[in-house]
């Protein structure tokens, strides 16, 4: 009789410690998934991050090009100015001054 109660116990014990053992294994399974979908996250994130930044700094360089190209025309528009009304010269913007101050 002792004998099958000890080996009922080590049989029930048999059949109960694989279940501990992956319902452990289980839960760090899922810490380890966890941590590891965390640390995905993160890193698109930051990827995210990091794109937009450097959107914005595209952007930022295609703005500072179009306004140097506009600065290029405003100057070739002002140097073709000058060009088609040369300025007079200077003793005549006194005479100028003289006859209306008579």
């Amino acid at each position: 009789m002792k004998s099958q109660a000890i080996i009922r116990v080590t049989l029930a014990a048999a059949l109960l410690s694989p279940v501990g053992f992956v319902t452990s294994g289980s839960a760090q399974d899922l810490d380890r998934d966890r941590d590891q979908l965390k640390t995905q996250q993160q890193l698109q994130d930051k990827d995210k991050l990091q794109t937009k930044d450097q959107l914005h700094k595209e952007l930022k360089d295609k703005e500072q090009l179009h306004e140097r190209e506009r600065t290029r025309e405003r100057e070739r528009a002002r140097e073709h100015m000058q060009t088609e009304r040369p300025e007079k010269p200077q003793h005549e913007r006194a005479e100028r001054g003289e006859r209306g101050g008579r």
